[in-house]
């Protein structure tokens, strides 16, 4: 049996970085090529972890390309379906609508959204918009009345005339494309593709195959980053803006809670009533029930899901949000250390614990996840350096028995 094998970011940061690969963990690297190269094992990434890989400063870059190499290398085309569609499909389960959720794992690199077409930069109506933005920027004196119709000899109907049609599409076989491939992370092939869409000389499925064929590869993101740093942010709010809204909300009520403690007037019967482990657990499960019934909303009209329906359903939105929240009452409570907005990142990789036979996680949050996913066999791994160990114990027949790791997390 070949064991399914989720690392953690951080693992992609130290076994690209020789120096402290040799300090951290020395031959892991080497021992995971080995146990993948027997066939035991599999690695898988997903959209959490290209999100923190994209480089934030150009002097991130370098380093993010060899994350990146390193991933490829370990995964190859292996990742886990995008976070939304994994609970889009489990939430589904909770309301009977399909028997149990399909395999979360895609061979083909497909980490991003099925509505990525969307996301695609190029189509008629943005070109028929830079192409009013054209004219504006070279007749900049003229009348409204002018810029119509200059516009209107340009195109007819809302589709460009031949002239100017055949002008683009030749344009788009020769031209370098710098303004596209400054946006998106492409190839000039794929640029050209989606640029011959808008002008009518390819279909909208090459289109889409051009830019996800771009999209399937973390290595050439990770080049594209390396060039093209300052448009990372639209890239990466996607993640990181909730996890800033959120961790300042754990921070504010952080400090609420120390002023409650520190004020006379408050007995501790009234601050336990408040914020004590029931009222906590309390908002917990209020918390998973409201983001699961958001999500059924945009399944099935009137959704109603409860916490038992969704615990035994959706055990990847369960094990993301409990996880989150338990630490967070620890962060609260016991101030281990600061909130951290990459805690919300963390949560994120925490949904595909129940679907892995092996998780990594940091020796904070590793704690947290094991309690949420020893039901499902996970076998939750705090360290590094002993992972190959605990693979290969795994793999071997007298260890059929998932184990659990976390020797480093908290108690």
């Amino acid at each position: 049996m070949t064991l399914s094998v989720y690392l953690d970011s951080s693992d992609y940061s130290v076994l690209s970085d020789p120096g402290r690969a040799s300090r951290e963990a020395p031959g892991v690297l080497e021992k995971l090529q080995r146990l993948r190269d027997d066939g035991l094992v599999e690695f898988f990434f997903s959209a959490a972890h290209l999100t923190e890989m994209a480089p934030l400063q150009p002097s991130y870059a370098d380093a993010a390309i060899r994350r990146g190499n390193v991933l490829v290398e370990l995964c190859g085309g292996n990742c886990m379906v995008h976070q939304e569609t994994l609970f889009r499909a489990e939430v589904s389960t909770a309301l009977g609508l399909t028997a149990s959720v399909s395999n979360p794992t895609d061979r083909n690199g497909r980490w991003f959204q099925d509505n990525i077409a969307e996301m695609s930069p190029v189509t008629a109506v943005s070109h028929l918009r830079s192409l009013q933005d054209s004219i504006a920027e070279l007749l900049p004196e003229a009348s409204r009345a002018q810029r119509r119709q200059v516009q209107r000899k340009l195109s007819k109907g809302g589709k460009l005339r031949p002239a100017i049609h055949n002008s683009i599409v030749r344009d788009a076989k020769e031209v370098d494309l710098n303004e596209i491939l400054a946006l998106y992370p492409m190839t000039q092939d794929a640029a050209r593709v989606l640029a011959r869409y808008v002008a009518g000389d390819a279909s909208a499925e090459h289109a889409t195959a051009a830019f996800e064929s771009c999209l399937r590869d973390p290595r050439w993101m990770m080049q594209w980053f390396e060039k093209h740093h300052g448009k990372l942010t639209p890239f990466v709010a996607w993640a990181r803006g909730p996890a800033a809204q959120v961790t300042s909300k754990v921070i504010e009520m952080a400090q609420l809670i120390e002023n409650a403690r520190e004020n006379p007037y408050l007995s501790e019967e009234l601050l336990n009533s408040i914020y004590g482990p029931a009222a906590w657990a309390e908002l917990q499960e209020k918390m998973l029930v409201n983001i699961a019934n958001k999500f059924g909303e945009g399944i099935k009209a009137n959704t109603r899901l409860d916490i038992d329906s969704i615990d035994n359903s959706c055990p990847g939105l369960s094990a993301a949000i409990r996880s989150l929240h338990s630490a967070w009452y620890s962060i609260t409570f016991e101030k281990q250390r600061k909130p951290k907005e990459s805690d919300f990142v963390d949560a994120l990789h925490t949904a595909y614990a129940p679907y892995v036979d092996v998780f990594r996680a940091d020796g904070f949050m590793a704690n947290y996840v094991t309690k949420q996913v020893a039901q499902f066999g996970t076998t939750v791994v705090s360290k590094l350096s002993s992972l190959p160990n605990i693979l290969q114990n795994r793999c071997a027949p007298v260890a059929n028995k998932a184990q659990v790791d976390c020797t480093s997390a908290p108690l």
